[in-house]
């Protein structure tokens, strides 16, 4: 996995939190937020169906049933639909 650094702004008891999470955890700050943020996109990711679901006919009613496992099967995940 490739990475490349950024920088967040956090509540200053928000960050000693995490960074007690983290201690408590034996893991560092860095992998907490990381943990968050991938646990946020899958969530807000999940449940989303593109805007052109649903348009045009194929003649196949097994199409407009499993839309949703036929895209996600075909997505992308790391560039979305």
């Amino acid at each position: 996995m490739h990475t490349t650094r950024t920088t967040i702004l956090l509540d200053q008891d928000l960050l000693l939190e995490v960074k007690q999470l983290a201690r408590s955890n034996g893991t560092t700050a860095t992998a907490i937020i990381r943990e968050a943020v991938e646990a946020y996109v899958a969530k807000k990711r999940s449940g989303r169906t593109p805007s052109f679901a649903g348009i045009g006919k194929s003649g196949r009613r097994s199409v407009s049933r499993d839309a949703e496992a036929i895209l996600s099967r075909n997505a992308d995940r790391r560039k979305g639909w």
